[in-house]
């Protein structure tokens, strides 16, 4: 723990040199902490490596070691209270769905929401003194009065805490938690479809893993929107949305407590796929190590070869490009591509990259004016949500951080293809082919430096929804490591 302690002292004068609240800077070491003893435990209790042809996504989603690449407390694992402190030592993989039972008149409710979750209510098992009883989650609730919510059970005492009107039931039911923790696969004995995501009272990165309302509103309205944002798409299927048919979330009007519960309702990557004949890999666990020490796309794929990792480099980012930027192009919108919300589709027979699926709306940019001109249709979104974009450069700076800065960047790196500087010279000959030399975003992209997100100071700040940024040399014209980045002027007009 050494390391971690050098790192709190250097924090602390950075904190008294930049007078920084002294609150502010002891939350930051003891996040950088807890990042720090959850990364240890991760490396040391690795999962076994999954297969590209047979294995679940759920296997692939539970094989990731490594967090974000770039933020310092990526693999935190921070409880705010009342939740107690979350040791390395807990299971967070698998666990046991709780259920609380909450006036309807106090929650919000989109879509079909218990039609959805029907199926979790009838399979949901007994529990305590009612476990030998063959009761329904159903009977213990008034049905005219009450709406069932599922709750994450690390979240249970938050939720009891908060909401007074909240009744714990006696019932749970196993599920499987995806890479952020919050999104849980229930399982079934009958084939379901969706998945879930709820609060989580945990800090990990820059957030707390709550779910906001802003979240739950504009879910299923981007899902009804779906085919207007992929229409004119030049490659068909390059594409595919988990859609969230259904959300409920607190009606307080207190977005800051409301978002402590929540459930949005998604539709399986797994479900979506697997009647196409394809394998869902979700893009983070391609820049992981494998058991052996090798990255685990160079081992899956077998890119033993420079110019076999060069044809895959080239092949994942023209589908990348196929996938994301014609919504942008055409209509003004993006997705939150980053490789914890992007899954690549794969043939189950030859593992061949066929394109991409992509979930979760909470980080999406839409600029209205742009989709209604080219759509004639608009996606609703409470005031001050922070998915709507008011210029286009908004929706630009988000595909440029998710799919260059932490996508293809990392991806990059680990192929060997960075400090040669051919992976971003296949990486920019891929992009304009697909964008005009007059298209703003091809400008966008194109400018000589790049604002970064600076999460250290974010932290110190307290900004979550508000960003801080620090402008740094474009890497897509990176060329060597001898010349570093070489902007040239030319690629501007």
């Amino acid at each position: 723990m050494a390391p971690v302690a050098d790192a709190s002292q250097i924090m602390r004068l950075v904190g008294q040199w930049n007078a920084y609240s002294q609150a502010s800077v002891a939350a930051l070491c003891s996040e950088l902490a807890s990042s720090t003893s959850h990364q240890t435990h991760a490396y040391m209790h690795r999962r076994p490596d999954p297969d590209i042809k047979t294995s679940m996504a759920i296997e692939w989603e539970q094989s990731i070691v490594e967090g974000h690449a770039t933020h310092p407390m990526h693999r935190a694992r921070h409880a705010e209270p009342p939740l107690a402190p979350v040791d390395p030592n807990t299971e967070l993989n698998q666990l046991q769905l709780a259920f609380v039972a909450v006036p309807r008149s106090a929650m919000k409710v989109e879509g079909g929401f218990e039609e959805c979750l029907s199926p979790i209510y009838r399979y949901a098992q007994p529990t305590g003194d009612c476990a030998s009883a063959r009761s329904s989650i159903l009977d213990h609730v008034d049905r005219a009065l009450e709406l069932v919510m599922p709750v994450h059970p690390l979240h249970v005492p938050a939720v009891l805490a908060m909401f007074g009107f909240a009744r714990l039931l006696p019932f749970s039911l196993p599920a499987a938690a995806q890479a952020s923790l919050r999104t849980v696969v229930p399982e079934l004995p009958v084939p379901f479809g969706f998945n879930l995501k709820l609060p989580l009272g945990i800090k990990t990165s820059s957030a707390l893993r709550t779910v906001s309302p802003w979240s739950a509103f504009v879910g299923p309205r981007v899902t009804q929107a779906i085919p207007h944002i992929l229409r004119g798409a030049p490659v068909e299927g390059a594409l595919l949305v988990a859609g969230e048919p259904a959300s409920a979330v607190s009606a307080d009007p207190d977005f800051d407590i409301a978002k402590y519960l929540c459930c949005v309702v998604r539709q399986d990557v797994e479900h979506l796929c697997r009647s196409r004949g394809e394998r869902v890999i979700v893009a983070a666990a391609l820049t992981d190590y494998s058991d052996d020490g090798v990255r685990a796309v160079v081992r899956h794929w077998k890119l033993e070869t420079l110019a076999e990792r060069q044809a895959f480099l080239q092949s994942y980012t023209d589908r990348l490009f196929d996938a994301f930027l014609p919504p942008i192009l055409n209509h003004g919108f993006a997705f939150e591509a980053h490789p914890q919300n992007t899954l690549l589709r794969v043939d189950a027979s030859t593992g061949e990259v066929r394109g991409f699926v992509v979930r979760d709306f909470g980080g999406i940019k839409v600029h209205r004016p742009t989709f209604r001109a080219s759509t004639g249709a608009d996606i609703e979104m409470l005031p001050d949500s922070c998915t709507e974009a008011h210029t286009m450069d908004e929706v630009f700076d988000l595909a440029h951080h998710t799919l260059v800065q932490c996508q293809l960047h990392r991806l990059i790196r680990v192929l060997g293809l960075h400090y040669r500087g051919d992976g971003w010279a296949i990486v920019r000959s891929s992009f304009e082919r697909r964008v005009p030399s007059d298209h703003p975003l091809r400008l966008a992209w194109y400018q000589a430096t790049f604002e970064l997100k600076c999460f250290a100071s974010m932290k110190l700040d307290g900004l979550y929804r508000h960003y801080t940024y620090h402008k740094v040399p474009n890497v897509l014209f990176y060329k060597n490591e001898d010349e570093g980045v070489v902007f040239a002027p030319d690629r501007h007009i």
